[in-house]
């Protein structure tokens, strides 16, 4: 499964990392743990409660199911000026 990073995400961890899910499949709660237990670099900028996760290009609950074949990012908090 690839996951996509935008933003200071992207240029801390690279704009893809692939993951194997397991054969039940992940929440996008389950799939940010699973990322965060890779380093303490994933865990602390992962664990922030800013930091959202899109699935399809719609930000996503913690309780979404994640599948493969879709598109599954992570980006930082923005601010506008």
């Amino acid at each position: 499964m690839e996951i996509l990073f935008f933003g200071r995400l992207g240029e801390q961890f690279g704009h893809t990392v692939e993951i194997d899910p397991p054969g039940v499949g992940w929440t996008v709660a389950e799939l940010r743990e699973a990322l965060c237990s890779r380093s303490d670099l994933f865990r602390g900028a992962l664990s922030n409660p800013s930091v959202r996760a899109c699935v399809d290009q719609v930000i996503a609950r913690e309780d979404l199911p994640v599948r493969q074949g879709q598109e599954i990012a992570f980006i930082p908090p923005v601010s506008g000026g």
